[in-house]
């Protein structure tokens, strides 16, 4: 069983969808081939400076405000045994 359209270019139109797969393809294995890999290495060493950076600080900021809540609660005597 044959499937075609009224015109009778499936065929043809399956051709040119495999073609456009196929220039999509090398499009994009051409474009990971073009990225300077040092330059991704920098900017992903860049980013883990950054994400290191945030975390340290906001230990910090963690520490202070825990800091602060606990210095305003009174002080708690030892458990009497």
């Amino acid at each position: 069983m044959r499937m075609q359209n009224q015109q009778g270019q499936t065929g043809i139109a399956l051709l040119a969808l495999i073609v456009a797969l196929v220039a999509l393809g090398v499009s994009i294995y051409t474009f990971l081939q073009t990225i300077p890999r040092e330059d991704l290495h920098t900017q992903l060493n860049k980013v883990q400076e950054l994400i290191e950076q945030g975390r340290q600080e906001t230990a910090d900021a963690l520490k202070r405000l825990e800091e602060q809540v606990r210095g305003s609660q009174p002080q708690e005597s030892s458990p009497k045994q």
